[in-house]
């Protein structure tokens, strides 16, 4: 990673012991010396020491961090330690915020699939034409494992065959579910 990659490019930093937003802005510079980004020092409410995991939307991909910040204020900017790269991520397909409520109504086993007689509760945090992150109840699924997910949108129900390919922590009761979509089906309702 270089400043050229990552200068006036968007950072969103995570609290790692309550899991809440801290910062949503940009990267002023990167120090690759100490392998840090500075951010406005008006960019944090509390200038204080945290356990973060920064997630820098790069032009070249989505990089995240686990790092400090130590709330210095040098110049009216906050350094931020990024510590080691936990993934790299292709953003060839742009990704979209959308929160819907829905359910697991099947499970693969090989290439058999079981309907489920009570779809499992799910939100959905947001999709792209290829993959679909969504946050459900801890340990509901483990990498590799397959599943329909149904989504009640304006035309009718969509269901989405899908492989989790990631697991990240939200929580200590949710879990966000990073999926691969690989068989999509809308069944329209009459009007």
């Amino acid at each position: 990673m270089n400043e050229n990659a990552v200068k006036n490019r968007r950072i969103l930093i995570r609290d790692i012991e309550d899991g809440r937003i801290i910062a949503d802005t940009k990267i002023l510079w990167f120090d690759s010396l100490a392998n840090s980004v500075h951010i406005s020092a008006d960019s944090l409410r509390e200038r204080k020491y945290y356990n973060i995991s920064a997630y820098i939307f790069a032009e070249d991909g989505l990089y995240e961090f686990c790092g400090t910040i130590r709330g210095v204020l040098v110049d009216n900017e906050i350094e931020v330690f990024l510590g080691k790269s936990k993934e790299k991520e292709d953003r060839a397909k742009t990704r979209y915020p959308v929160a819907i409520e829905g359910g697991i109504v099947g499970i693969f086993f090989g290439e058999k699939k079981v309907m489920l007689r009570k779809p499992m509760q799910m939100q959905t945090i947001n999709m792209s034409a290829g993959g679909v992150l969504m946050k459900a109840d801890c340990g509901c699924f483990h990498i590799g494992d397959r599943f329909t997910l149904r989504l009640k949108v304006e035309e009718g129900e969509l269901e989405l065959d899908c492989s989790v390919v990631r697991i990240q922590n939200e929580t200590m009761l949710t879990e966000e579910y990073g999926c691969r979509i690989f068989g999509i089906w809308i069944e329209r309702t009459n009007e």
